[in-house]
């Protein structure tokens, strides 16, 4: 399976702002720099926890398809399923509407469960168009507070590592805060 991001978020879960009263920063030639930490804060986060912070576009290719259909997300909240194309065994796609595509949550988990038609078709794999993320404002307060601090952490020692490089640390206190987010496998 390989998931692909479709685009970048529209905006980052927390505003310019928001991170600068936090930051206790008052001057505005350092704007563009809070915003690449929090950039760099979010996609840690997103990595770190699979929690998609900012509601987006993606795509899951599937190879082989599991029998019963069930493939099991490894991003969340998954939002809704917006295209199937299953491909036979030629290679040749067929489009499905997302009323082809049940979402299931159980337990923490949650997975697309494939219609019977789409099975039929997929010898060759398929391909899920799905809409990933919180609504704007809508991540979680720890998340988001974790933001703030890696921000934060990363702003003091910003003349000590490049940009690329950021976040430098994730500190103790934003660890804490991902905690019941991180998913452990098996």
């Amino acid at each position: 399976m390989t998931l692909i991001d479709l685009g970048p978020p529209a905006a980052e879960p927390l505003t310019l702002a928001d991170l600068k009263t936090w930051c206790r920063i008052e001057r505005d030639d350092e704007d563009g720099i809070v915003l690449s930490l929090a950039r760099a804060a979010r996609e840690t986060i997103e990595a770190l926890t699979r929690m998609i912070l900012v509601r987006r576009a993606f795509r899951l290719v599937v190879d082989s398809l599991p029998a019963d259909g069930w493939i099991e997300m490894h991003r969340m909240p998954l939002r809704s399923v917006t295209s199937v194309t299953a491909f036979d065994a030629a290679g040749t796609p067929t489009l499905f509407g997302p009323a082809h595509a049940v979402i299931e949550r159980a337990l923490g988990i949650e997975a697309v469960r494939l219609s019977p038609d789409v099975r039929a078709v997929a010898a060759n794999g398929v391909e899920i168009e799905m809409e990933v993320g919180y609504d704007a404002g809508g991540a979680p307060d720890g998340l988001k507070l974790a933001i703030r601090r890696i921000v934060s952490a990363s702003y003091e020692v910003r003349a000590a590592v490049s940009p690329e490089q950021q976040p430098a640390l994730v500190p103790p206190a934003a660890e804490a805060l991902l905690l019941p987010y991180r998913r452990v496998r098996l």
